[in-house]
């Protein structure tokens, strides 16, 4: 072994100071990012499991609104302690009609749902009008929708 470290000076001290430079990098990743292994979200998702919306809310939710003269089509997504609905209504319906149709996402939540969740709605239509799409927000501390301004 000696030998060859003797024979080849430029390349153990090459090898030595890669190995250096790889323990650094390790080194310096663990310092800036110590929580690369944890989830995305953090322990801020704790309890969801008692308060989930189930698939079969979500499907009521989009069947309700779909059943709806002014709704072209629904869908729900959830991202962490979000709900999001995205409506599509029809060419005609007018923005007081459009925003109404919020009430029918939380009649199909329970209570403890609402008080968990921050619920948004995205209402858009498939023509050019200026009024929309708009979007609805609500915390889940609040009892009423905020919307975007009126265009």
């Amino acid at each position: 072994m000696k030998k060859f470290i003797k024979n080849n000076k430029i390349t153990a001290v090459a090898f030595i100071i890669c190995v250096i430079f790889v323990i650094l990098v390790f080194a310096i990743k663990l310092t800036f990012f110590p929580d690369e292994g944890r989830a995305i979200y953090g322990d801020r998702l704790d309890g969801i499991e008692k308060v989930e919306i189930t698939y079969d809310q979500q499907t009521d939710i989009v069947k309700m609104l779909e059943s709806k003269d002014e709704v072209k089509s629904a869908d729900t997504d959830i991202k962490g302690r979000t709900l999001n609905v995205l409506i599509t209504i029809n060419d005609d319906v007018e923005l007081d009609t459009a925003k109404a149709l919020s009430s029918s996402v939380i009649e199909n939540l329970e209570e403890k749902q609402i008080s968990y969740y921050d619920l948004q709605i995205f209402i858009s239509k498939d023509n050019d009008d200026t009024r929309f799409p708009i979007i609805g927000y609500k915390h889940q501390d609040k009892d009423e929708f905020s919307w975007t301004k009126d265009r």
